[in-house]
């Protein structure tokens, strides 16, 4: 049996409970598993390499870096005594490790390494001027990575090296350590500030049909409290969005602690829009899965599926 006919056979509800038991944290991002699941139940099945996917209890071997279209296209080696779900749910887990869309799956773990921390990463000049944070960042990290050095060789360098007998891991002295204090902190702040410009000249790309005063809601992403930001996908034909994005508010997305959050709707175009933004705002106004919920609502021929963006502020921090 191969992996798309294990996932034909299986349904999401039987495999929820499963993750939770092998891996609590699932729990909080169960509506991540279940969109991963339909979307390897909606993409073209790959090329069977030969590789098949061997399942012992929860554990799972499958050569990684593989696309979820080949990966279906394998064949599931488990014991005939086990049980499909359980076979299904271990499976999912596996492919979902580094991410739960195709689009979120690096190709090597040294790009998931650098996509997260921007380690050793050489930006263009047209780069650090895209973002006014991004310089005084890039400065601050090579700060940092200068003082930790042994080696004077390694100094402006992205790298550190070791000699025979030295340890990576050894404590700095209490003078490097006391020069860091001001320059992380500094960094610290920078990079807040960074990620935020990110986000928001994304979000106003994203959204152009939406917000109206780009001005004021970079200002408005900038100066936020703390907030946590999730994503909904209707993993679905485009007649079915509305239900799709309602069971999944429902039964999937758990309720958000918080003062306040921001709601972005992006609908591809065919789409009413209108139909599903009431939508969206009777599933979160009836299940109370948000706090004071905003709602901001945009309609894109970039996008092939209706998305969700979901900002939610931590006024108390």
């Amino acid at each position: 049996m191969t992996l798309k006919e294990l996932f034909d056979k299986v349904k999401f509800e039987n495999l929820a409970p499963i993750l939770v038991k092998n891996d609590p944290k699932s729990e909080s991002c169960l509506w991540l598993f279940k969109q991963a699941f339909d979307r390897m139940r909606q993409i073209p099945v790959g090329e069977d390499d030969g590789v098949a996917i061997e399942v012992k209890g929860w554990r799972v071997w499958s050569p990684s870096r593989v696309k979820w279209e080949d990966e279906l296209a394998r064949e599931v080696k488990a014991a005939k005594s086990a049980n499909l779900n359980k076979v299904a749910a271990a499976i999912l887990w596996e492919l979902t490790f580094y991410g739960f869309d195709i689009e979120d799956r690096p190709k090597f773990a040294a790009d998931d390494f650098q996509s997260r921390f921007e380690y050793g990463r050489d930006y263009k000049e047209s780069e650090l001027d895209e973002n006014p944070y991004r310089r005084e960042w890039a400065d601050l990290w090579q700060q940092v990575h200068d003082i930790k050095c042994v080696h004077t060789k390694d100094i402006g360098t992205k790298f550190y090296t070791l000699e025979k007998g030295e340890d990576i891991l050894a404590p700095l002295p209490p003078e490097k350590e006391e020069l860091l204090k001001p320059i992380k902190a500094r960094k610290k702040e920078v990079e807040r500030k960074m990620r935020r410009y990110d986000l928001a000249t994304k979000l106003i790309e994203q959204h152009q049909s939406g917000i109206k005063d780009t001005d004021a809601f970079r200002e408005f992403i900038m100066n936020a409290p703390p907030f946590d930001v999730d994503k909904i996908k209707a993993v679905c034909s485009l007649e079915e969005s509305g239900d799709y994005l309602s069971d999944t508010i429902y039964r999937w997305f758990p309720t958000q602690e918080g003062g306040s959050s921001l709601v972005l709707i992006n609908c591809p175009e065919g789409v009413d829009s209108n139909d599903v933004a009431e939508t969206v705002w009777a599933a979160f106004g009836s299940f109370l899965k948000l706090p004071k919920p905003k709602y901001i609502l945009s309609q894109s021929h970039d996008v092939k599926e209706v998305i969700l963006t979901i900002l939610t502020f931590d006024e108390r921090k």
